[in-house]
């Protein structure tokens, strides 16, 4: 099975179709997508998806011109909702399960502002780390001098708070002196700022995990999209159940 995660950059606009299509090209069944937007945008999102065979998506909307996560599957999911009441922006973190597996989509504010989404993300994966679950998105959160050219990231030590819950970055673990960015400022300074994190149990299932850069190479977003497959449980069930 495999998921997307991507950050499409304000909504996606006039590039929907084309982000669509790439979509359907990576063949995921279940999407994860930042900086989605509600209104014409989000509704011609949603239609563009659900006439690719993304029939069920999550329902909880950003208010008018904030930006939001969308999390859209080809199977069955059940919403959970946003990850806390208690930020300021609930709509940037929500989850739902597919089958036996829990997802949880981020779209972290910048700066400081990310710190209570990042407490109150931790807290909610403390009592995930047994299930087959998965926060993965747009953390905006990096290493110094790993996942960024210089150390700016006053929150990078979530990146080690989130491990200390429980949960794996399989890409670094995998990968652990890669420079690789997956979105550029304007000023052309690169940062891996997307990420996925994996409970111990789903660690075990993760197969290829990796950045596709041609999709921001070619405007279609200032974010590379993070694909993951998984493989099969031991049991022989699927992924997801």
């Amino acid at each position: 099975m495999r998921l997307l995660a991507w950050n499409i950059r304000a909504g996606g606009g006039v590039r929907i179709e084309a982000i669509t299509a790439a979509l359907v090209r990576h063949d995921a069944e279940i999407l994860v997508l930042s900086e989605y937007r509600a209104g014409l945008a989000g509704a011609r999102l949603r239609a563009a998806l659900a006439s690719r065979g993304y029939h069920w998506m999550s329902r909880t909307e950003p208010p008018a011109g904030a930006n939001g996560v969308l999390i859209a599957a080809r199977r069955r999911l059940r919403e959970l909702g946003p990850v806390s009441s208690d930020v300021p922006e609930p709509w940037r973190m929500l989850g739902v399960a597919v089958g036996r597996l829990r997802v949880t989509g981020i779209y972290m504010p910048n700066l400081r502002a990310k710190v209570p989404y990042w407490e109150a993300l931790i807290a909610s994966l403390a009592t995930q780390v047994g299930d087959p679950a998965l926060a993965v998105g747009d953390f905006n959160t990096c290493r110094a001098w790993l996942d960024e050219s210089g150390a700016i990231d006053v929150t990078a030590h979530f990146l080690d708070r989130v491990e200390a819950a429980g949960f794996r970055d399989v890409w670094r673990h995998r990968f652990p002196e890669r420079r690789e960015f997956s979105w550029f400022s304007h000023r052309g300074n690169g940062f891996r700022i997307d990420h996925a994190f994996f409970s111990a149990s789903l660690a075990k299932r993760a197969g290829t995990i990796r950045y596709s850069h041609t999709e921001r190479e070619l405007g279609l977003s200032d974010h590379s999209p993070l694909l993951i497959d998984l493989r099969r449980s031991s049991g022989g069930g699927a992924a997801a159940g």
